[in-house]
């Protein structure tokens, strides 16, 4: 059983982790401001798409990625 598992040494892989999720932190320090659980939700949903646009991870040709973010906002 234990053959079965692939043992992974990446030096930098936290770092890289830590790096990608700084925003949530930033986020969630806000959140503990907000009023109700809704708002908290809809404002890390946005952070979290306007993040996935910038980086290319939704796919929508021939716009820039604040287009892209306000035509799915419509």
């Amino acid at each position: 059983m234990l053959s079965l598992i692939e043992i992974l040494d990446v030096k930098y892989l936290n770092n890289i982790v830590e790096q990608s999720h700084r925003w949530v932190k930033q986020k969630t320090r806000q959140a503990l401001g907000w009023k109700s659980l809704e708002g908290a939700k809809a404002s890390l949903h946005g952070k979290e798409l306007w993040t996935m646009l910038k980086r290319d991870q939704i796919e929508i040709e021939g716009e820039t990625a604040f287009e892209r973010f306000y035509a799915l906002a419509e």
